[in-house]
């Protein structure tokens, strides 16, 4: 047992429990649901396992569109840069508007998502819920992985390539109009585009697969949830609902977190409700808390208050970052309905971090004592948060 109060070899054996691969809709998807749901229920939890079909068709096609067409518009714009900056920046400020269409998330974005199609799923929870709840507090952790032809790392750093390019040419473009001479030399511009084109036609070739067993994600993170199931409900006040969920397919954009949403949000309204997600927790290293993501967006502020107050009366010095666009965790749809929700995350750029969507993603990468300080830290904020 740990000083944070948990056992975080118990969490990381729990954790390898559900370590293989678990894409929404497989045998090993429905075989980890089955294991959730029976800890959920040995936790004293009454248990709903809430079935969904959904066809990630459409989005794919269109992402794959939007990434070619922006790669065209941005080459096309280093070509001309040197000849007509005008007609370059014109071309530059039209990739990111077609971009913006896909990696902003916003209820038509979501759109793609609503039709059913032949992918069938389950989000799990675990709930206890009194007659008469003065609050919700929603602990969360998608239970899905995947496997991709770009491991997490590659595809987030072309993510934030691409952009840091882009922005890079408005900038130049600009100068270069208002300046009337090509700063930053002649080939700037068109090297700044052809690296974003580059960029986004690989992002464009992107496929998901079922060959990641999903250690760092998401089974350290199930596991978490797990031991704040088996816990918190003996030191959380009993007139707050207690919801321990475990969505599917957050690894297909986060559609069940959406239609778990569509299906429960109406009933929350009544009441303050707060969300603790977590993805990739149980890596090795600091602690980490995504606090803003894309543009001008920032997760659940009064939460992050309270955790980095909760962090230190602990001695954790957790670090807060940046979600760049075009990357999706749970929270983003669940502040988009208004549900106020932090993700908890630990690790560095290393070799657990490096191997998230691919074969390697596996359970020994899980470290037990990050995993307890993540769970012990997550206790103490929810016991902060659901106070009378």
């Amino acid at each position: 047992m740990s000083a944070s109060g948990f056992d975080g070899g118990q969490i990381l054996r729990d954790a390898r429990a559900i370590a293989f691969p678990r894409y929404p809709g497989t045998d090993g998807c429905r075989r980890a649901q089955a294991i959730i749901a029976g800890w959920f229920r040995s936790a004293g939890l009454a248990v709903s396992e809430e079935s969904f079909r959904y066809d990630i068709r459409p989005a794919v096609r269109a992402i794959r569109i939007v990434a070619a067409t922006g790669g065209a518009l941005l080459a096309a714009a280093g070509v001309v840069a040197t000849r007509s900056p005008g007609w370059a920046l014109a071309l530059t400020a039209a990739a990111l508007a077609v971009a913006g269409t896909v990696v902003v998330w916003s209820p038509g974005a979501e759109r793609l998502y609503r039709g059913e199609g032949p992918t069938e799923t389950v989000n799990v929870m675990g709930r206890r819920k009194p007659e008469a709840p003065r609050m919700t507090l929603i602990v969360m952790a998608h239970y899905d992985s995947k496997s991709q032809n770009l491991t997490f790392p590659w595809r987030n750093g072309a993510v934030v390539l691409a952009l840091l390019a882009t922005v890079a040419m408005l900038v130049l473009l600009a100068a270069d109009l208002v300046a009337a001479r090509a700063l930053g030399g002649r080939l700037a511009v068109p090297g700044l585009g052809l690296l974003a084109a580059a960029c986004l036609f690989t992002l464009s070739t992107l496929t998901s697969g079922n060959e990641s067993p999903g250690g760092v994600d998401n089974a350290g993170s199930v596991a978490i949830v797990t031991a704040l199931a088996r816990t918190l409900p003996a030191v959380v006040p009993g007139d707050v609902d207690l919801v321990f969920l475990s969505p599917s397919a957050e690894e297909d954009h986060m559609v069940g977190a959406m239609r778990w949403l569509d299906r429960h949000v109406a009933e929350l309204a009544d009441r303050p409700v707060r969300a603790l997600n977590f993805d990739g927790a149980g890596a090795p290293g600091r602690l980490v808390l995504l606090t803003s993501y894309g543009v001008f967006h920032r997760f659940a502020p009064e939460i992050a208050r309270t955790t980095m107050a909760a962090a230190k009366g602990l001695g954790l010095n957790p670090r807060q970052i940046w979600l760049p666009p075009a990357v999706g965790i749970d929270a983003i749809p669940f502040h988009h309905r208004g549900v106020p929700c932090l993700t908890f995350s630990s690790g560095a750029l290393g070799a657990a971090t490096m191997s998230v969507h691919s074969r390697h993603d596996v359970a020994d990468h899980l470290d037990p004592l990050t995993l307890a300080a993540c769970a012990g830290l997550a206790r103490q904020v929810a016991i902060d948060l659901c106070r009378r």
